[in-house]
């Protein structure tokens, strides 16, 4: 055997025997609960107390009842084969949102009836009202406040790029958005007015406000996690790394902690108060040998935030205890 092959071969060995190592000293807790709820992957996803809303790659959207999991309904509101983008779950669990690049769809969990459609150009993240009477719509250069009952757009809230994130206060007067322009903006509902703009070295990459709507949080790519008053617009609190991008958060409902996933695979924990991660997971993987891991694309505390939801674009869901 030639040296180069030799060397080759070693290579190779320690490769496989670091993977395997990691692998068997893995001491992270492990999931109480994992369904497969997609085999092909998914484009997106939202979790609410009882439901799981899925965009799976082939176009169509999954509503699943968490406990005892059960599929509800299968929705496609066009013929078009792009997938399910952007979605949401109202909070109070009557209305559902799914979006395509181009078209937006609400929907009564109920019964699964298909209340509207509407087209839009260049969707870029949705979100609803906690009655899910509204939706916050980010597209290429603003987000706009609209009314599904009524078919129309109340307020628009304009960026220098896409709006790829938005929310909703719980009480239905705040409204954050989050562009490719390094702003975040927090606006009034009840006035249309523009309150704050943070301004961030690149685009946002997550956002929420606290179900108290004291604050906002806001992460941009490669960066700390901060938050910020919303009646002042000062910075509260920025926890560390300095160096890390989410693709999902939540908050517990007392507002005392924070879950967050990150674009490689991880969940952490966090204890607002004292800025430290005091525990994380990591999700199943498709093959425990690969090295490649699926972003995780929604949490929800449940059970009074004793235990929680996540899922992952790789399709699986899994249920963790705090």
């Amino acid at each position: 055997m030639s040296g180069k092959m030799a060397n080759m071969k070693k290579t190779v060995l320690f490769a496989l025997c670091l993977i395997f190592s990691l692998t068997a000293c893995d001491t992270t807790p492990k999931a109480k609960r994992t369904y497969e709820l997609s085999p092909e992957g998914l484009f997106s996803a939202s979790l609410s107390e009882h439901y799981a809303l899925t965009g799976n790659v082939q176009g169509s959207a999954q509503l699943w009842q968490l406990k005892p999991k059960k599929l509800m309904h299968n929705w496609q509101h066009t013929d078009e084969k792009e997938g399910i983008l952007y979605s949401a779950i109202a909070d109070a669990e009557q209305y559902a949102l799914t979006a395509e690049k181009d078209s937006l769809a609400w929907w009564r969990i109920a019964d699964g009836v298909l209340m509207n459609v509407w087209y839009l150009p260049n969707i870029h993240s949705v979100t609803l009202s906690a009655d899910g009477q509204f939706a916050l719509i980010g597209l290429a250069e603003k987000a706009i406040y609209y009314s599904l009952i009524h078919g129309k757009t109340l307020y628009e809230f304009p960026h220098d790029g896409a709006v790829t994130h938005v929310d909703i206060s719980a009480d239905s007067q705040l409204a954050l958005t989050g562009s490719s322009d390094a702003t975040a903006k927090l606006w009034d509902l009840s006035t249309g007015k523009l309150k704050y703009t943070w301004q961030h070295r690149s685009k946002l990459a997550s956002l929420l406000i606290s179900p108290d709507s004291r604050y906002a949080l806001t992460n941009s790519g490669l960066s700390s996690i901060r938050l910020w008053n919303t009646q002042t617009g000062k910075l509260y609190k920025q926890l560390p790394p300095k160096l890390i991008t989410l693709s999902s958060v939540t908050f517990s409902a007392n507002g005392k902690y924070l879950v967050t996933g990150r674009v490689a695979q991880r969940i952490d924990l966090w204890n607002i108060k004292t800025r430290k991660i005091i525990k994380y997971w990591r999700p199943k993987k498709t093959r425990k040998w690969s090295p490649a891991a699926a972003t995780i694309l929604a949490l929800h505390f449940a059970e009074n935030d004793r235990k929680i939801y996540s899922i992952a674009s790789n399709g699986y869901l899994q249920l963790w205890r705090k």
